[in-house]
């Protein structure tokens, strides 16, 4: 049994305009700590931008507050994308992004996906390893049409 999740209650909720702005507070911390400046355009209008285009975003919540989040875009019916995906430094190492990231992978299987990719940074070891830990691997990124500054790594998980 996994002593830490065993210490608090992990709850994984849709998005919900009451958490528009944690959303945004959570990916804005990474995004600051990580290349010292906001770099993201999906934050600023999720609904319009992720939700209304057939992408999901979800949040882990603990004792009342929300400490994760993860965003997926819809490219099509066979095609997601990881876009955001943060939990604030002091959850960080509890298993809240395994949680966030199990859940993302069982809803994009649902929807007969056949792969789901993101495109991040060298300088997110932590992440990276989570990724590979659940089958994503390195592919080749296009930086010529890559859109997020600061990504240097494109990561794949086919899913049939």
């Amino acid at each position: 049994m996994d002593t830490q999740a065993a210490l608090f209650k992990v709850e994984i909720l849709d998005f919900s305009p009451q958490y528009r702005e944690e959303f945004k507070r959570l990916n804005a911390e990474w995004m600051h700590s990580t290349f010292g400046k906001y770099v993201d355009n999906h934050l600023e209008n999720p609904e319009m931008t992720i939700l209304q285009n057939g992408g999901f975003i979800l949040f882990a919540k603990v004792d009342n507050k929300i400490v994760g989040t993860c965003a997926v875009l819809k490219e099509n019916n066979k095609l997601f994308e990881i876009a955001d995906m943060a939990v604030t430094p002091l959850f960080r190492n509890r298993n809240i992004g395994k949680r966030l990231l199990s859940e993302v992978i069982e809803r994009v299987k649902k929807a007969n996906a056949r792969q789901i990719y993101l495109v991040t940074s060298s300088k997110l070891t932590a992440s990276l390893e989570l990724f590979r830990t659940y089958g994503f691997r390195e592919v080749p990124l296009d930086t010529e049409t890559s859109i997020y500054e600061g990504s240097d790594i494109k990561m794949v998980l086919n899913l049939k």
